[in-house]
C-alpha cells in the first residue's frame, strides 16, 4: 500500500513481483518535466533512490529517463559528466564530435531503441561523407557516451557502439629519420630564438603544451634533469597551466648534454629582454611562475606560436609539412632506430599504455632511460653527421635491387 507524501516528494508502491517502485517527477535535459521510476528489493532501498532523485531535482540537475533522445543524452553527458571530470581540451573534442557528426545523425533517435544495424548504417555513411578517421573518432566518442549512460540507471543494458566496428587507418602520423631531424635542428638554430624549445621535442619527446608550461623550477641544469609537471592549455578561464593528463606524463627525464648551453642562453635572453624593456619603457609582463620560454614582452609562449614556429622552420629547410606531434613521434622512431627496447621508448615518451608504443607491457628502469636518451643525444649532437648520413642514404638509394 502506498504511503502518502507531500506534493513533489514522489510515491512508493509495492509491485506484484514483490519489489518496490518509486515514482518522482524530475527535470529533463531539454527543460521538460517527466516521471522517473526507480526500483528496489526493499522499501528502504527504494526510498533511498527516491530521496536521491528529489535531491537532484532540488539542485537543478536533470535526470535522464528511458524515453530520452540521443540529443538530450549528449547534452546531459557533456554538461554533467564530461565537463566536471575531464580537461577542457577533452570537453572541446567531445563537444565538437557531438555537434558536427553525432547529433545531426543520431539526435532524434531514442537512446534505448538505438540498434546495431541502424548505427552501423550511420557510421558507414559518415565514413563515406567525412572519411574513415572522422567516423572512427565519432564512434569512439559515441562509445564513451553510451558507456556513461549504462551507469546512470536509465535502463540501458548494452553499448551498441561496442558491437559496431569502424575500419580506419591506424597510422598516427609521419615521422622523420635522423637526417631530416638534423636538417630541421640546423635550420632552427639559424632561424628562430626558440631553438632550445624545438630541441626538446625530438630529443625528449615533449609535447608542445608541456614545453610551453615548462618552468625553471622544473629544470636542474647542474644535475641535468628535467621534470614534466604541467602543461599550458587554453581553458574557459583563459590560457593557464594545468596538470598533465595522466600520472605517466609527470616524470623526470635526463636532460641531454646539448640542451644545457641553449637553455642557459634562454635564461640569459629572458633577463636581457626584461632589462631592455624596463630601461627603454617597452611593454613587459613579469611572469610570477617563471616559465622557461617567453615572448618579447615576457608572457609565456603559447602552443599556437610554437606550432607556427615549427611550420616556418620546416618550410625554410625544405622538409615539407610537419607538426610538433610528428616531431615528437620522430623521437620514438629514432629510439627504435637505435634498437632501444620498447619499454624504454614508452618511458621516454611517457605513454600511459605500452600498447600506444609497441603493444609490449613492461616498466622502464631509470638507468636504461638515461642511456637511451644519451644515445639519442649523441646521434643528433654532431653537425658533421648530417653530411655523413646524407652520403650513406644516397649510396643506399643508388644500389641496384
Amino acid at each position: 500500500m502506498a504511503r502518502r507524501r507531500p506534493n513533489g516528494a514522489g510515491t512508493i508502491t509495492k509491485r506484484s513481483d514483490g519489489r518496490y517502485q518509486a515514482a518522482v517527477y524530475v527535470p529533463q535535459p531539454d527543460g521538460t518535466i517527466k516521471r522517473k521510476f526507480a526500483y528496489g528489493k526493499t522499501y528502504d532501498e527504494c526510498d533511498d533512490k527516491r530521496r536521491k532523485l528529489i535531491e537532484r531535482a532540488q539542485n537543478g540537475v536533470p535526470t535522464p529517463t528511458r524515453d530520452m533522445t540521443m540529443s538530450d543524452w549528449f547534452e546531459y553527458w557533456l554538461t554533467y559528466i564530461v565537463k566536471p571530470s575531464l580537461s577542457d581540451g577533452s570537453h572541446r573534442t567531445y563537444e565538437s564530435a557531438v555537434r558536427l557528426h553525432l547529433r545531426p545523425r543520431l539526435g532524434r533517435k531514442v537512446m534505448l531503441k538505438l540498434g546495431v544495424k541502424e548505427l552501423r548504417a550511420v557510421m558507414t555513411k559518415l565514413a563515406e561523407d567525412k572519411g574513415a578517421k572522422t567516423a572512427r573518432h565519432a564512434h569512439r566518442v559515441l562509445k564513451a557516451s553510451l558507456t556513461a549512460a549504462m551507469v546512470e540507471d536509465i535502463g540501458l543494458t548494452r553499448n551498441v557502439a561496442k558491437l559496431v566496428h569502424v575500419r580506419a587507418s591506424t597510422d598516427s602520423g609521419k615521422s622523420w629519420d635522423a637526417v631530416k631531424v638534423l636538417r630541421f635542428l640546423a635550420e632552427a638554430r639559424r632561424r628562430t630564438v626558440y631553438y632550445p624549445a624545438l630541441l626538446l621535442i625530438p630529443l625528449l619527446g615533449l609535447r608542445r603544451a608541456e614545453i610551453c608550461g615548462l618552468r625553471w623550477e622544473n629544470i636542474d641544469l647542474d644535475k641535468r634533469v628535467l621534470w614534466v609537471e604541467q602543461q599550458r592549455q587554453r581553458t574557459s578561464a583563459g590560457t593557464i597551466d594545468v596538470e598533465t593528463k595522466t600520472e605517466t606524463s609527470r616524470a623526470p627525464l635526463p636532460l641531454p648534454a646539448q640542451c644545457i648551453a641553449p637553455l642557459r642562453w634562454q635564461r640569459m635572453r629572458t633577463a636581457w629582454l626584461r632589462e631592455r624593456a624596463l630601461s627603454s619603457g617597452r611593454p613587459w609582463t613579469d611572469d610570477p611562475d617563471g616559465h622557461v620560454f617567453v615572448t618579447r614582452t615576457g608572457q609565456p609562449l603559447q602552443a599556437d606560436c610554437l606550432y607556427q614556429t615549427v611550420q616556418r622552420v620546416t618550410r625554410s629547410a625544405g622538409l615539407g609539412k610537419m607538426n610538433p606531434k610528428g616531431l615528437r613521434k620522430s623521437c620514438g622512431t629514432l629510439l627504435v632506430h637505435l634498437r632501444v627496447h620498447p619499454r624504454i621508448v614508452k618511458a621516454v615518451l611517457r605513454h600511459s599504455r605500452i600498447s600506444t608504443t609497441l603493444d609490449i607491457y613492461a616498466e622502464a628502469l631509470d638507468p636504461d632511460v638515461i642511456e637511451a636518451v644519451g644515445q639519442l643525444d649523441l646521434l643528433l649532437r654532431q653537425p658533421d653527421r648530417l653530411d655523413r648520413l646524407q652520403t650513406v642514404t644516397a649510396e643506399e638509394d643508388e644500389q641496384p635491387d
